[in-house]
């Protein structure tokens, strides 16, 4: 599936409303181009995969649970488990509708507001 900026409007606008006010409960690299967030929303879990992978690059909820697929755990990962974890899930944003990059602002007790950027359309 060709992932542009009017689709990425639309995966947006579809986030924003079955995710926003959940908690991440867990995140998982499934590859070292990837990033899976586990969110506790609507009574319901839900698997969110951030791809950026050049070629695939998409971000989308998936079906199943996510799997580790890394071997060691990066610094990135370190990172996003420490801001990103036990968060609240404020808002999901595209800043503009022209440009190819997704917000995720989250809202954790201990160290406050952080935004991720996703921008799954590299080249």
């Amino acid at each position: 599936m060709h992932f542009d900026a009017l689709t990425l409007v639309c995966v947006a606008q579809e986030l924003q409303s079955e995710l926003t006010g959940g908690r991440i409960q867990q995140v998982v690299l499934p590859h070292d181009a990837a990033v899976g967030l586990e969110v506790y929303a609507q009574r319901r879990r839900r698997y969110l995969l951030l791809n950026v992978q050049p070629g695939d690059g998409r971000v989308h909820l998936v079906a199943g649970k996510l799997r580790r697929g890394v071997e060691q755990e990066t610094p990135l990962l370190l990172l996003l488990r420490k801001y990103v974890r036990e968060s609240i899930l404020d808002a999901i944003v595209q800043p503009d509708p022209t440009e190819r990059i997704l917000h995720l602002v989250c809202d954790h007790a201990a160290h406050g507001v952080t935004t991720l950027i996703v921008e799954p359309m590299g080249r």
